[in-house]
């Protein structure tokens, strides 16, 4: 910008003196100083200000013009197209009044469970065990880095597992919708072949985690009936262990038969002997002293006492020192039969115990139910081209309004 004189000072002055001007008025020196400088020095091109409007226009293609061009270039000939399958599955219970997921939030812990499956599932898909197991049934690398695939959308063949995840995410979108309890995955490559043979395989990998986490969770609920049922019968066989050892050693089966045997033996023993003696006073009545009558009598009563006196040693357990009385053994087997009796009892609570734990854990199973499989796709769905330029275009005018902001803000505070 060219900058002249335009006319020459007529006057000085000092601090506060009046001069006089151009139009003979006077006025104080500095004010007509500072006018008429600027007089002088001013710029005589009126067009200064085209030089900025031409570098805002140079920004405007290199910010907006160049990356919507680029993509422009990029998306239309030459992104690779991708085709899609869906997957669209729901994890139930075997009762179906808890297959209502909107009741996680009532504090149902049937809800609350298959909401967590479901979650698992959606975290299992994008996770690296998922891309191990499809790995050993088909070849990802090979899928995602042949020669159809753009240079941008490659995975190139020689990437870590780590490298392959990350890219595997990109490919892979599930979804878990929390009102509907409906999990919806959608997986993407580079021909309809490879989307459905990758869509398959996560149904099946899906479906096979879904029953692992069921049998597990069953397991889990009939563990501790399981154990408690393994403890009954363990005391149960002990018990019955200890009454075959009495048996054997006290060579009896049942002490309170035996005791009743004997008590009723004894008993018509007693009676008996009261008869004789009887028959004996009367024939000793009858007859002299000497009678064989009584003589036989005498024999026959002597023979019944030592009968009862028998009896009543075994049942005291005097007959011997190394007899053990009746009463003993009966006390014996009555602490073993009781032991017997409550491991029978406790063992039958165990068993009823497991059978409504197995009932319960089977209306708790878990499944898949699938209502969308995956299918064939024949047209591709990504890229979306006109709406993938759009949004660069509006994403790079964003960018050139933002910097034209900070170009004026800092301009005028300057």
């Amino acid at each position: 910008m060219k900058l002249v004189q335009t006319a020459p000072l007529q006057a000085r002055g000092g601090d506060g003196a009046l001069v006089s001007g151009e139009d003979g008025q006077a006025r104080p020196a500095e004010t007509l100083s500072a006018r008429r400088i600027v007089r002088r020095w001013a710029p005589v091109d009126q067009r200064a200000g085209r030089p900025a409007r031409w570098l805002s226009i140079l920004v405007f293609l290199l910010v907006v013009g160049l990356p919507t061009a680029l993509a422009a270039v990029y998306y239309g000939f030459f992104a690779s197209s991708q085709y899609a399958t869906e997957i669209q599955f729901g994890v139930r219970s075997a009762d179906a009044q808890r297959n209502d997921a909107t009741s996680i939030f009532q504090g149902m812990a049937s809800a609350s469970q298959i909401g967590l499956q479901s979650n698992i599932v959606v975290k299992y898909i994008k996770s690296r065990s998922m891309v191990d197991a499809i790995s050993q049934k088909i070849d990802l690398r090979k899928m995602f880095s042949g020669p159809e695939v753009d240079e941008f959308s490659r995975l190139d063949p020689n990437t870590s597992v780590e490298g392959l995840v990350d890219y595997w995410r990109g490919k892979v979108e599930p979804y878990f919708e929390l009102t509907t309890g409906i999990v919806s995955v959608q997986i993407r490559a580079f021909t309809p072949e490879d989307a459905l043979a990758i869509g398959r395989n996560v149904l099946a990998l899906s479906e096979s985690l879904a029953d692992d986490l069921s049998k597990r969770a069953r397991a889990d609920y009939v563990k501790f009936a399981q154990e408690q049922v393994e403890e009954a019968s363990e005391k149960l066989r002990q018990a019955r262990q200890a009454m075959l050892e009495f048996r054997d050693r006290e060579r009896s089966i049942d002490p309170n038969k035996e005791a009743d045997s004997a008590r009723l033996g004894l008993a018509k023993l007693r009676d008996e002997l009261g008869r004789v003696r009887a028959d004996y006073l009367t024939a000793r009545a009858r007859t002299g002293e000497r009678s064989t009558v009584l003589v036989s009598l005498r024999d026959r009563i002597a023979a019944l006492e030592s009968l009862i006196r028998d009896a009543e040693s075994r049942m005291t357990g005097e007959e011997s020192k190394d007899s053990v009385p009746i009463s003993q053994n009966i006390r014996s087997y009555e602490n073993v039969e009781i032991e017997r009796q409550l491991a029978e009892k406790f063992y039958d609570a165990a068993m009823q115990s497991l059978q409504r734990a197995q009932f319960e854990a089977s209306r708790r199973a878990m499944y898949l139910e699938v209502f969308v499989t995956p299918s064939l796709a024949e047209h591709p769905v990504y890229p979306r081209r006109v709406v993938s330029v759009l949004i660069v275009a509006l994403a790079s005018f964003g960018a050139w309004i933002f910097l034209l902001m900070i170009y004026y803000s800092v301009r005028d505070h300057v």
